[in-house]
């Protein structure tokens, strides 16, 4: 009897490291802009990912390749998804906005005012002119008062910007409500002063305003 539970063990390993290799090599080819290929990666990555985390750690000192793998993968997993959601707002960290902003916060993030001081108002502009809310975040936990208000009733897609990881965690949590996500991320990462590329941005934008 142990010896059969043995043999079903290794199998396991044996099939859990095949699996895993799939996916990563997957994220390394033109598969990934398959959304079924890229689904079934993305949901690989996900169940190894802590010890995925350590390797990458062992290897690399850090885990934002992994985090980049993931998110891109997830992108590709979801854009078809993403493409066909009706109700869609922005998601942005606060981290990009002016070491000396004023704007005040609420339960649903911070105000812009559109002072001009960073690059949220014409990230504001350009979300309004293709139909979408900004909300800048300083917390995961801003996003379930921001899905309860009025103002985003009915939200079944959200544009994220965000580092990798964050990209990652948010598709990951707003996935189990049924929301689809699209990651925009951060040229640069850090607590204050981050930046996006803009022009890529309005592209997504328009891209999904096309679908």
């Amino acid at each position: 009897m142990y010896d059969e539970v043995g043999r079903v063990i290794a199998i396991c390993l044996v099939l859990s490291v095949i699996f895993l290799f799939i996916a990563l090599y997957i994220g390394h080819t033109r598969l990934q802009k398959n959304a079924f290929f890229a689904s079934y990666a993305s949901r690989t990555l996900d169940f190894f990912y802590k010890p995925l985390l350590a390797v990458y750690m062992f290897i690399y000192k850090s885990p934002d390749k992994l985090h980049e793998k993931m998110a891109v993968i997830k992108n590709n997993a979801q854009r078809k998804k993403f493409s066909n959601t009706k109700t869609r707002i922005v998601l942005a960290p606060h981290c990009m906005r002016h070491i000396d902003c004023k704007a005040r916060t609420t339960r649903t993030g911070i105000q812009c005012t559109s002072c001009g001081k960073c690059n949220f108002a014409k990230i504001k502009t350009l979300s309004e002119e293709h139909g979408y809310k900004l909300y800048i975040i300083t917390g995961s936990s801003f996003v379930k008062h921001i899905l309860r208000h009025p103002d985003a009733k009915g939200t079944d897609g959200v544009l994220a910007i965000g580092c990798y990881y964050e990209i990652n965690k948010g598709m990951r949590e707003l996935k189990r409500k049924k929301i689809m996500t699209y990651g925009v991320p951060l040229l640069t990462s850090g607590c204050y002063n981050t930046q996006i590329d803009l022009e890529e941005f309005e592209r997504q934008l328009i891209y999904f305003e096309g679908k």
